[in-house]
């Protein structure tokens, strides 16, 4: 106990979480569902996703939400098989002018 401060205060280790993760940030995505390039990428909370190091999301015009991890091998590719496989993990589409809304 107590190793947390030998890595600095609270908002020390803060802004180093969050430069890591800006870090790791990717310049884009290409859409899963028309190929075009999403740039406009948000990062997920990954907290108490073990092996993961970041995830990142972005919305396509399209209406299709894409999806990118880094992380240990096994756990990213659970991550993708739990999105596949649970509809209650899944984002849905909405159309660009937000009104229709579906859920996968």
């Amino acid at each position: 106990m107590g190793q947390a401060k030998n890595r600095g205060s609270q908002a020390e280790r803060i802004a180093q979480a969050q430069a890591k993760i800006a870090a790791s940030k990717p310049e884009k995505l290409v859409c899963n569902g028309c190929g075009a390039d999403v740039t406009a990428i948000h990062p997920v909370d990954t907290r108490g996703l073990r092996g993961i190091e970041a995830i990142w999301v972005g919305q396509c015009e399209c209406g299709q939400t894409t999806f990118a991890a880094s992380g240990e091998p096994k756990a990213v590719d659970a991550f993708f098989f739990a999105l596949s496989e649970n509809s209650e993990l899944t984002l849905g589409s909405q159309s660009k002018d937000g009104e229709q809304h579906t859920t996968a």
